[in-house]
C-alpha cells in the first residue's frame, strides 16, 4: 500500500529596500509560488530578515529536542516492507513535526488576535484566554503603543524584519515587544533565548536609532498555548549588548552566504 508523504523546503525570508516582503516569488510556470533563494536575492537586492541571520547561529537544545522528536516519530511511524529507507526516513521526519504545524497554527491565530486587540479592532472570542491577560498587562503597566506590525529595513547593516510592537511608557521611555507563543508547564519558569534578545535589539536600534540602543526597554511576551491564560514577561537587561552580538552574526552571516545587500543596494 502506497503512503502519501509531502515535502516540507524550508524558506526565508527577504525583503526589498522599502519593507516589501518578498518571501515567495512566481514559479516559472506562473501557476503558483515558490520560495525565494538567496540567489533571488541577488539579483534583486533582497535584504534578508533578522530572523533569517540569526537561523545560521547554533540550537544546541533545539537539536537535541528535533532529535528526539524524530526517535520518538519511528515508534508512530513503522517502515512498511514495500517503501525504500529513503522514502521512510522522509515519512518519519514529516510525522516528527506535524505537531510543530498544529503548534504554529495556534501561535498564528494567537498571534494575530493579539494585533486585532492592540489595535482595538474585534478578533475570535475562542482567543480571549490567550489575549486578554495581556491587554490586562499592557494597560497596567501605561504602555502607549507607536507603531505596530511594522517593516524595518537597516540599509547600514544590510538587514530587514517585522516587529510586533514599538512603545513609549513614563515620561521618556522606549521600547519594543515581541509576542512568542510556547508551550509550558505548570510552574515551569519561562526563559528567552540569545537569539531573541538579539532580535529585538535589532529592530530597536533600527527604529529608535543605535544611540539610544542603551536605554531602549525590550522584552518578548511570552503566551503558553497548554495552560490558556498564563503569560510572562521576559525583559533584556543589556540591549546594547545584544546589538553589539547582532552585528557580528550579520557580518558573519554575510561571510557565509557571501553576499552584501549593501553592495547591491550601492551598485
Amino acid at each position: 500500500m502506497a503512503i502519501l508523504t509531502k515535502s516540507k523546503v524550508p524558506s526565508g525570508h527577504w525583503y526589498r529596500s522599502d519593507g516589501t516582503p518578498v518571501h515567495k516569488l512566481p514559479t516559472a510556470d506562473g501557476r503558483g509560488e515558490r520560495a525565494t533563494t538567496i540567489g533571488d536575492a541577488r539579483r534583486l537586492g533582497l535584504y534578508p530578515s533578522v530572523t533569517s541571520i540569526l537561523g545560521i547561529l547554533a540550537k544546541p537544545g533545539l537539536e537535541k529536542w528535533k532529535l528526539d522528536q524524530v526517535a520518538l516519530a519511528t515508534l508512530r511511524t513503522p517502515k512498511q516492507a514495500e517503501e525504500s529507507e529513503d522514502y521512510w526516513c522522509n515519512r518519519v521526519r514529516n510525522a516528527a513535526f506535524d505537531q510543530v504545524e498544529a503548534a504554529a497554527d495556534l501561535g498564528t491565530m494567537i498571534h494575530g488576535a493579539l494585533e486585532l486587540a492592540m489595535a482595538g479592532e474585534p478578533y475570535s472570542p475562542d482567543l480571549r484566554p490567550y489575549v486578554e491577560p495581556v491587554l490586562a498587562w499592557r494597560d497596567k503597566v501605561g504602555i502607549r503603543i507607536v507603531e505596530r506590525e511594522i517593516k524595518l529595513v537597516n540599509k547600514e547593516h544590510g538587514f530587514a524584519g517585522t516587529a510586533d510592537v514599538l512603545f513609549r511608557y513614563g515620561q521618556n521611555g522606549i521600547g519594543i515587544l515581541d509576542y512568542k507563543t510556547r508551550k509550558t508547564r505548570p510552574g515551569e519558569e519561562v526563559v528567552a533565548y540569545d537569539n531573541q534578545a538579539m532580535q529585538l535589539a535589532a529592530y530597536g536600534a533600527t527604529y529608535w536609532g543605535e544611540e539610544n540602543v542603551g536605554g531602549l526597554l525590550a522584552a518578548n511576551v511570552f503566551i503558553s498555548t497548554t495552560e490558556p491564560g498564563r503569560y510572562a514577561v521576559v525583559k533584556h537587561p543589556d540591549v546594547a549588548r545584544d546589538w553589539q552580538a547582532f552585528r557580528m552574526v550579520a557580518a558573519l552571516w554575510r561571510y557565509i552566504k557571501g553576499y552584501d545587500p549593501r553592495q547591491q543596494a550601492a551598485a
